[in-house]
C-alpha cells in the first residue's frame, strides 16, 4: 500500500455531517488543558483558535500544538477545526504549521471578497498534496465579520466547494454596524436572519454567532429565537453552553412522539377524506422534525457501526 493510501485510510475517520454540528467550541490554540477540556464537553465541534484567543508570541508552539490536537480530535470522533490569521499577517504560517494535522476545517476571519476565500484555498490544496492528504478533504469555514463581507456573501460562498459552513462573528460585526449590544440580542436579529437565508439559498449550514452574556434565561431566549427561525448550528465561547445549545437543536423523544402522532392525524384524516384536526403549518413542521430525526439517526448509527469496526490511530 502506498504512503497516500495508508495515510489517507489513517484518517478515513467518518466525521460529522455539517448539518449536524450543532455546537463549535472555540478553545485558545496554546492551552492545552482547555483543548483536553473540551474533548469532553460534549461539543460537536471544537476550533482551536490561533487568532483572539492565542496571543502573538505563543503561535509558533501553538501550530504544534494544534496540529496533535486535531489527531486527538479523531480519535474522539470529535470535529477537530482551527481558526487561522488573515493571510496577509501570519496566516499562511498558521496554516503551513497545522495542516499536517489534517484539521477538518480551516475557519479564515474578516473574509469580506471571494479573493480571501481563493487563496487560501489554493494554498490548502498544495499542502493537502504535500501532507499527502485526500485533495479537497479540508473544509473552509469563512468569517463574517463586517457589512462589507455580509453584503459580499453570496459570491464568497460559490467561490469554493470546500465551503460547507459559514460563521457569522458578533463584536466585530456589531462595530462594523455600530449597533449597540444587549442581552435580548434584538440589535443583530435582522442581520442573522440574512445571513440565515444566504447560506441557506447556497447550501451552506450558516453557524449563528456566539452569546457573550452569561444571562441564562437571557441565553435560553437567544437560542429559542435562533431555533425558531431556522438555525441549527451556533458558535459557543462558554462550555456551558454547550448543552443547551445541543438540546435546542436536537428532536427530543417527546418532540418525536408528538411528530408522529401529528403527521399520524394528517394521514388518517386524509385517508378517511375528512378535514385534518392539526394544522397545515403544525404537519409541515412535524414532517421536517421527524426528518432531521431521522438524520441524527442515521449518523448515530454510522457512527456506531464504525466504532465497532476499527481501531483508531
Amino acid at each position: 500500500m502506498s504512503a497516500v493510501a495508508t495515510n489517507q485510510n489513517r484518517l478515513a475517520v467518518p466525521v460529522r455531517p455539517p448539518l449536524l454540528r450543532r455546537s463549535w467550541l472555540f478553545v485558545s490554540g496554546s492551552d492545552r488543558e482547555e483543548q483536553e477540556r473540551a474533548l469532553l464537553s460534549g461539543a460537536d465541534a471544537v476550533v482551536a483558535d490561533l487568532e483572539e484567543f492565542t496571543a502573538h508570541q505563543d503561535r509558533i508552539e501553538a501550530r504544534v500544538t494544534i496540529a496533535n490536537f486535531m489527531r486527538k480530535c479523531r480519535q474522539q470522533r470529535v470535529v477537530g477545526a482551527v481558526r487561522v490569521n488573515r493571510l496577509t499577517e501570519d496566516g499562511l504560517d498558521d496554516l503551513i504549521g497545522v495542516m499536517h494535522g489534517a484539521p477538518v476545517a480551516v475557519f479564515l476571519p474578516h473574509v469580506e471578497s471571494p479573493e480571501h476565500i481563493r487563496e487560501l484555498n489554493q494554498q490548502i490544496g498544495k499542502l493537502e498534496h504535500a501532507y499527502q492528504l485526500q485533495a479537497g478533504r479540508t473544509e473552509i469555514v469563512p468569517t463574517i465579520e463586517s457589512a462589507r463581507g455580509l453584503v459580499a456573501l453570496t459570491s464568497i460562498l460559490a467561490e469554493s466547494d470546500r465551503i460547507r459552513c459559514c460563521l457569522l462573528a458578533g463584536e466585530d460585526l456589531s462595530t462594523s454596524l455600530g449597533a449597540i449590544r444587549g442581552e435580548d440580542s434584538i440589535e443583530l436579529q435582522h442581520v442573522r436572519s440574512r445571513f440565515l437565508v444566504e447560506c441557506i439559498a447556497a447550501g451552506v449550514t450558516p453557524i449563528d454567532l456566539p452569546y457573550s452574556y452569561r444571562n441564562e434565561s437571557a441565553v435560553l431566549a437567544d437560542l429559542s429565537w435562533a431555533s425558531r427561525v431556522g438555525f441549527k448550528s451556533k458558535c459557543v465561547v462558554s462550555p456551558a453552553q454547550i448543552q443547551i445549545v445541543n438540546t435546542l437543536f436536537t428532536p427530543s423523544a417527546s418532540d418525536v412522539s408528538a411528530a408522529e402522532d401529528c403527521v399520524m392525524q394528517w394521514q388518517m384524516a386524509l385517508g378517511n377524506k375528512q378535514s385534518p384536526s392539526v394544522s397545515p403549518s403544525d404537519f409541515y413542521n412535524a414532517r421536517r422534525l421527524l426528518g432531521r430525526h431521522a438524520e441524527f439517526s442515521a449518523w448515530a448509527a454510522e457512527a456506531n457501526e464504525d466504532a465497532n469496526g476499527r481501531m483508531f490511530q
